[in-house]
């Protein structure tokens, strides 16, 4: 049973950086149970999501052409996100009072290829001195009523990292 009405989103990216350099897109299809002690839901009103580094450390790596045909440096960037999100739905209640539904998840393992330096600087110098900027955008939400408990929803991530 799917829902077709219209749903809010909140969290979407006001402007997107023109040239990143440094970056990793990514998609994050989930579906979303409501928990068990909230009411069934009628009709989903909003999704908000708020993307957070929570870490991000450096590795080696080969210096070779990658099997998708990207040179890679010899350093990767990996980085810990953090999604908080909030539903926000009608429930299937003669009141028809408005629910939230709050969920966090962490995510591992999203990479950014960055040069082994910058400017001569080495990357780690750089790392160490906090000059490092990881920053993640929403380019997209999706989201969608599958039933009275769960909620598909897809979001499209740029990851942008910087040097200062």
């Amino acid at each position: 049973m799917l829902k077709g009405s219209t749903v809010i989103t909140n969290g979407t990216a006001q402007q997107l950086p023109e040239n990143p350099l440094y970056f990793a897109q990514i998609s994050i299809p989930e579906i979303l149970t409501i928990p068990d002690q909230k009411p069934d839901m009628e009709q989903l009103v909003s999704v908000t999501v708020k993307p957070e580094i929570v870490a991000f450390h450096l590795i080696d790596t080969p210096c070779v052409k990658s099997y998708e045909g990207q040179l890679l440096s010899g350093k990767k960037l990996i980085i810990e996100l953090n999604l908080k999100e909030i539903i926000n739905y009608v429930a299937d209640k003669p009141s028809q009072s408005t629910h939230a539904a709050h969920f966090e998840k962490t995510l591992k393992s999203v990479f950014v290829i960055v040069p082994k330096e910058i400017t001569g600087i080495p990357i780690e110098t750089l790392l160490k001195q906090n000059k490092l900027v990881v920053t993640p955008y929403i380019e997209d939400i999706f989201a969608m009523q599958r039933d009275e408990r769960t909620v598909f929803k897809n979001i499209t991530l740029l990851i942008d990292v910087t040097f200062c």
